[in-house]
């Protein structure tokens, strides 16, 4: 009899360990998703600092959704959701999910993806690729808020300035309306692009960020990507050469619709202009310094990032890589 009990209790082991595994992760990710949202939400107290903590909103349902799958991701997402709900109402719970939850499951879903290859090989989804369906999110949002602005009766334009002159009158009540005008009409004419790009670098930089704290802690799902290897899909070039050439030739507000399109479609370039250039850094022994002079020119010159994305696009249609590589490149320096 005592025999019999032990056996059962064997076999019931396994599946109360996962229970309580699952249990584990769910409690994690309803934290991690109840952080997000605070974290999101701290800029409304107006405490120094935590407008850049709002930066890092993304970070915790990254590290549930790399660390333990789409499910878990899933859950933080709702969980963020369900807490910016009952913190600020539901239209800033609209805005935490579309700036932070939504993005998170996009990385997430697309990043643990396996597809199979020739001779039924698998392989990880490309994380160029992530990049680029953020990238299309990001400006399939625009094109959103563009056609609500011309179904109210004003154009794209006239909506960012009265934002931005409402946004600067609250930020800045102490300045002139002059001045304030001044700054708003140097702001306007890239505004829409400055933030759907800042958004996509926001939301990579934390998914890198959370992807190396999980490497560290040896709970990451997949290896992490080399920057080095970045590849973008072919569409992503049609995406940018489309909104170009609409704001080459549109009129009014499609020339300015479509300048800040390119804008946005120009940051996976800009990504791949740096794995371009890590990849010519590597073939000298000084790697380390070469990439630290030139990321500082990226932080302090806007014309560095703009050649970098031009790097970018001449690569995806001649491939520099190719033609860089060859037996003098030293392998896993990054």
């Amino acid at each position: 009899m005592r025999a019999r009990r032990a056996v059962a209790d064997m076999r019931r082991t396994p599946g109360k360990e996962r229970e309580n595994g699952l249990s584990k992760q769910m409690l994690i990710a309803l934290f991690g998703g109840g952080l997000s949202a605070v974290v999101a939400l701290a800029f409304l107290t107006g405490t120094p600092g935590a407008l850049f903590l709002a930066y890092l909103a993304p970070l915790p349902l990254l590290l549930v959704g790399l660390g333990f799958g789409v499910s878990a991701g899933t859950v933080a997402g709702g969980a963020g959701f369900l807490t910016t709900v009952a913190l600020g109402g539901m239209v800033t719970a609209g805005l935490y999910a579309v700036v932070n939850a939504i993005p998170a499951l996009v990385v997430v879903r697309t990043i643990l993806t396996r597809r199979s290859g020739a001779g039924g090989t698998q392989a990880w989804y490309p994380a160029g690729f992530t990049l680029s369906w953020l990238t299309a999110l990001a400006a399939g949002l625009f094109v959103t808020a563009a056609f609500m602005a011309w179904g109210s009766g004003s154009g794209v334009a006239a909506a960012v300035t009265d934002f931005l002159d409402q946004a600067l009158a609250t930020m800045l009540p102490h300045v002139s309306s002059t001045k304030r005008g001044d700054l708003v009409a140097a702001t306007i004419p890239l505004f829409p692009g400055m933030v759907g790009a800042s958004w996509i670098l926001m939301t990579t930089v934390n998914g890198a960020l959370a992807q190396g704290i999980l490497v560290r802690a040896g709970h990451n799902v997949r290896p992490s990507p080399r920057l080095a290897d970045l590849v973008l899909p072919d569409w992503m070039s049609w995406l940018l050469v489309a909104s170009a050439a609409v704001a080459l030739v549109g009129p009014g507000e499609w020339q300015y619709t479509g300048r800040n399109l390119a804008l946005i479609s120009a940051v996976p370039f800009f990504f791949l202009g740096l794995a371009v250039v890590h990849t010519l850094v590597n073939r000298v022994s000084f790697s380390g310094s070469l990439l630290v002079v030139f990321y500082f020119m990226l932080i302090f010159s806007n014309w560095a990032a703009g050649v970098t994305a031009g790097i970018g696009m001449i690569e995806q249609w001649a491939g520099l890589r190719h033609r860089f590589s060859g037996p003098n490149k030293r392998q896993g320096d990054e």
